[in-house]
């Protein structure tokens, strides 16, 4: 789901797009992380804390702007 993304996903996206619970999806994209597989980032809303974002290796899904 991430490779096929043009833009960051939250694992709550990634989830939703493959099928499985968030939790699932956040434990994996954390292990993915820990090996450099994938980034994380932060996507700030208006209220509340930030949400992590994840992204493959490709530097133009790196940001959002």
């Amino acid at each position: 789901a991430l490779q096929a993304s043009e833009v960051p996903m939250s694992a709550a996206e990634v989830a939703g797009a493959i099928g499985i619970s968030r939790a699932t999806a956040q434990r994996y994209l954390a292990a993915l992380a820990t090996t450099g597989e994938v980034s994380v980032g932060l996507r700030y809303g208006t209220t509340g804390r930030p949400e992590q974002e994840f992204v493959t290796g490709h530097p133009a899904a790196r940001s959002r702007r």
